[in-house]
């Protein structure tokens, strides 16, 4: 049975023992710590450039990687850690991606705007010609509003007077179509009158009885052409032939020389 001697003196190794594995582990806790330091201030003051050398390593290394500043430039691939390259890459390469479809969708838009423009400029480019159209049909409709005008007082003129020959000239003038027809029935009328001028001059050549008479014979079947005679003489000729009439042949001859005058 040991002694308390011995019981003592073991205690005393034993607590030594442990005393001396704590002085080593402190001791290894206050080089790591002065260790930690010296790298600490070091890298967080780049001293040799250190830090920017080899960033990207201690970045990877935990603990020691709280010793690192802040990067001037995040980005920078010295700065960064191989996984933050490729994470930076694979977005970079995604964002690069829905850019170039954006830039692709962008450029079938600019395409279609465009084909809009043109289409745009097309209108415009019609509405101006047809807008100049439009002004000249707008001079020529008012040229041919003046000309009808014109036209309209020369025959009021020509029915105020009227004088056939101005109707005449007055139908050269319009649609040729029209004209013609009108003009072949002025042209007839005018031979019309010419002859009837000149038959007329053969009674007023007469004896204003004897005219009175061979009218008188002729009868109320032939008062056109009676009257048609009397009206183409002048007035001097015609009344003396009529005084010479009897009254009843003389009143009938008037109502219809008076429906002439009005219808001229």
């Amino acid at each position: 049975m040991p002694s308390k001697s011995d019981t003592k003196k073991g205690g005393k190794k034993k607590k030594s023992k442990l005393f001396t594995i704590f002085m080593i582990l402190l001791d290894i806790v206050i080089i790591a710590a002065a260790f930690g330091a010296v790298f600490y201030f070091i890298f967080y003051n780049n001293i040799g450039g250190v830090t920017e050398k080899h960033y990207s390593t201690v970045k990877n290394i935990p603990l020691l990687n709280l010793a690192l500043p802040e990067a001037p430039d995040p980005l920078n691939p010295k700065y960064m850690t191989q996984r933050e390259i490729r994470d930076k890459y694979i977005e970079y390469r995604d964002e690069n991606e829905q850019l170039r479809k954006q830039l692709d969708e962008a450029g079938e838009r600019e395409k279609e705007l465009q084909t809009y423009k043109d289409d745009y400029d097309k209108l415009i480019q019609e509405a101006q010609t047809q807008l100049q159209s439009l002004k000249m049909s707008g001079a020529a409709i008012t040229e041919m509003e003046q000309q009808l005008t014109e036209q309209k007082a020369r025959l009021d003129e020509a029915i105020a007077n009227s004088d056939r020959e101005a109707f005449r000239e007055y139908f050269e003038t319009i649609d040729p179509d029209n004209a013609a027809l009108l003009y072949e029935g002025v042209v007839r009328q005018q031979q019309t009158d010419e002859n009837v001028k000149k038959f007329a001059q053969v009674y007023a050549e007469m004896d204003p009885s004897s005219a009175a008479a061979i009218f008188e014979q002729l009868g109320t079947s032939k008062l056109d052409m009676i009257t048609e005679t009397l009206k183409a003489m002048n007035k001097k000729n015609s009344s003396e032939i009529m005084e010479a009439m009897t009254p009843e042949f003389a009143a009938k001859v008037t109502e219809r020389l008076n429906t002439l005058y009005k219808g001229d």
